[in-house]
C-alpha cells in the first residue's frame, strides 16, 4: 500500500509542480498588481479572467479527457495522428468562437463589467479570445507530452510560462504603467511563445489531419463533461461577478484579492486531482485497493489540514507586515479581503475531498452523476449569493464556496457509498479535524487574550507568533502519538534508517 501511495505522491508532485506553478502567476503578481492597480481596476482584469475561464470549456468541448482516452493506448504513429486531429479540431471550431468573440467584443465586454472605470475593455476582450485558442492548443499538446510521460518537459515548460509571464508584466504593468489591459497583453504574448515553443519540440509528433468519424467518438465520450465543467466554474467563480454586480467593482476587486490567496490551498488539490485518477483507474483492480483509496484520503485531509493551519493563522499578518526595503506585500486598499483566506482555503480542501470520492463513479461508470452534482452546488451557490451579499457582503460568497464545495462532496458520497463502499477511516479523519479546530481556537484565544490585556506592543506581537509557530510544529506531534497507526510509524522508521 505504501507503495502505490508514495507513486501517488510522487506523481503529484512531477506534474502537480507544473501545474501550480501556472497557477502560482497569479499569486505571485498579486502583490504586485496591488501596488500598480486600484481595487477597481483589479476587480476588471479579475471579471476578464473569469470570463476565459468560463467560456474556455466550449473551446475543449470535452476533448482533453477523450484525447487521453483514445490516445493513451494507441500505438505511435496513432498518437502523432490524434495529436494532429485534436490541433486542428481546435483550429477549426476554436476559430469560429474566437471570431465571433472577437467581432462582438464590445457588447462582450460590457457583459463582464457594467463600469469599464476608463479602461480599454473591448481589447481586454478581444485578447481574451485569442488567449483562449491559444491555450486549448497550448493544453492538448500537453496531454500529449503527459502520454509520452515526459514529466520533466512538462514541468519545464509550465516553469518557463510563469518566467515569461512575470517578465512581461514588470515590463507592461510595471514599466509602461498600462494596468490591466497590460496584464492582458501579458497573457497573451505568454500564450504565443509558450504555444510556439511546444509546437517546437513536438513538431514531429504532429501529423495534421482531421475527419469526422475520428472526432465522433471523442465528442461523444467527452462532450456531456461540458456542462459539469460550466457548473463547477459556476461555483467556483460566480460570487465574484455578484460581488460586482451588487457591491461595485471595487469591492469585486477587494474580494478577488483574498479570494486569490486563499487559492494556495486549490494549488494543493488541483496537483493532487491530477495525479489521482490515473492512480486509482490503475490501482483499482489490486486485491486492497478500496484500503488504499481510505487511506489516501485521511492523508490528504492531514496534509491540507496542516497548511491550512498554518496560513490561517499567519499568511494574512505576513502579507501585511511592512518589510524593510520593500514595504508591505499587499497594498493596504486589498486588506479587507484578506479576512476570507481561511474560508476559501477551506472550501478547496473539500474539493479534494470530492475528487477522492469521485473513484467509485468512475469505476462504476456513473459519471452521469456528475453534472446532478455540481450542478446542485452550483444553484445553491448562484442564489445564495444573490440574496445573501446584500445583506452580509462579500464573507456570504465566501461562506457559499465552502457550502457549495461540501455539498459536492456530500452529494457524491451519499450517491456512491451505497454502490461502491470504501472503508474511509472517519474516526481517524474526525480526530485530524477535530485537533485541528482545536490548535486554531488555542491560538486564537491566546491572541485575543493578549491583545486585549496589552495591547499590541513588540513583546506580545512576539508572544502570539510564538504560539502560532508552536501549534503548527506540535500538531504533526500529536497526530503522531494519537492518530498514526503502526504500521505507518514501522513505515516512517524503515524510511529513516
Amino acid at each position: 500500500m505504501f507503495g502505490k501511495i508514495k507513486n501517488l505522491v510522487k506523481d503529484s508532485a512531477l506534474y502537480g509542480v507544473g501545474t501550480i506553478l501556472t497557477r502560482a502567476v497569479a499569486f505571485l503578481l498579486l502583490p504586485y498588481y496591488s501596488h500598480l492597480m486600484t481595487p477597481a481596476e483589479y476587480g476588471i482584469y479579475t471579471l476578464f479572467m473569469i470570463l476565459v475561464a468560463v467560456v474556455q470549456p466550449f473551446y475543449i468541448q470535452g476533448m482533453d479527457i477523450a484525447f487521453l482516452r483514445f490516445t493513451a493506448d494507441a500505438e505511435l504513429k496513432d498518437q502523432k495522428r490524434n495529436l494532429g486531429a485534436v490541433l486542428v479540431h481546435t483550429l477549426l471550431f476554436g476559430g469560429i468562437i474566437t471570431t465571433l468573440l472577437f467581432l462582438f467584443a464590445e457588447p462582450v465586454a460590457q457583459v463582464v463589467v457594467k463600469d469599464a472605470q476608463g479602461i480599454d475593455i473591448r481589447t481586454m476582450a478581444q485578447l481574451a479570445a485569442l488567449v483562449m485558442l491559444l491555450d486549448t492548443m497550448c493544453y492538448h499538446i500537453y496531454g500529449y507530452l503527459r502520454i509520452q510521460h515526459r514529466a520533466i518537459t512538462f514541468s519545464i515548460f509550465k516553469l518557463s510560462n510563469v518566467v515569461v509571464n512575470i517578465g512581461l508584466n514588470v515590463y507592461l504593468v510595471g514599466a509602461l504603467h498600462m494596468g490591466a489591459l497590460g496584464a492582458f497583453w501579458a497573457f497573451f504574448w505568454t500564450s504565443v511563445v509558450t504555444l510556439l515553443a511546444l509546437i517546437f519540440v513536438v513538431i514531429k509528433h504532429i501529423r495534421l489531419t482531421w475527419s469526422w468519424s475520428l472526432v465522433k467518438p471523442w465528442l461523444i465520450f467527452g462532450l456531456p463533461n461540458l456542462p459539469s465543467m460550466l457548473f463547477f466554474y459556476a461555483v467556483e467563480f460566480s460570487d465574484r461577478k455578484w460581488v460586482e454586480l451588487l457591491m461595485g467593482v471595487d469591492q469585486a476587486g477587494i474580494y478577488a484579492a483574498g479570494y486569490r490567496v486563499g487559492m494556495l490551498m486549490n494549488m494543493v488539490a488541483q496537483a493532487f486531482r491530477f495525479a489521482w485518477q490515473p492512480f486509482f483507474l490503475q490501482t483499482a483492480k489490486d486485491a486492497d485497493s478500496k484500503e488504499t483509496f481510505a487511506r489516501v484520503l485521511t492523508y490528504y485531509m492531514a496534509f491540507t489540514a496542516l497548511i491550512w493551519l498554518g496560513a490561517s493563522l499567519m499568511l494574512g499578518d505576513l502579507l501585511k507586515m511592512h518589510i524593510p526595503g520593500i514595504g508591505v506585500l499587499i497594498a493596504e486598499p486589498y486588506w479587507a479581503g484578506l479576512q476570507v483566506i481561511p474560508i476559501i482555503m477551506l472550501a478547496h480542501i473539500f474539493n479534494g475531498v470530492y475528487a477522492n470520492f469521485m473513484v467509485g463513479v468512475y469505476i462504476q461508470k456513473r459519471t452521469l452523476i456528475i453534472p446532478v452534482v455540481i450542478g446542485s452546488a452550483a444553484v445553491v451557490n448562484i442564489v445564495g449569493n444573490y440574496f445573501l451579499i446584500p445583506i452580509y457582503g462579500y464573507m456570504a460568497s465566501a461562506w457559499l464556496t465552502v457550502l457549495s464545495f461540501v455539498m459536492m462532496a456530500g452529494l457524491m458520497y451519499a450517491y456512491i457509498a451505497p454502490k461502491y463502499p470504501v472503508p474511509y477511516e472517519w474516526q481517524r479523519i474526525g480526530r485530524i479535524v477535530l485537533s485541528t479546530g482545536a490548535a486554531f481556537g488555542v491560538a486564537i484565544t491566546v491572541e485575543d487574550a493578549l491583545m486585549d490585556a496589552h495591547g499590541p506592543t513588540l513583546a506580545v506581537i512576539s508572544v502570539v507568533w510564538l504560539v502560532r509557530v508552536a501549534v503548527v510544529v506540535l500538531l504533526p506531534i500529536i497526530w503522531w502519538g494519537y492518530i498514526a497507526a503502526e504500521d505507518e510509524k514501522a513505515a516512517i522508521r524503515r524510511r529513516l534508517k
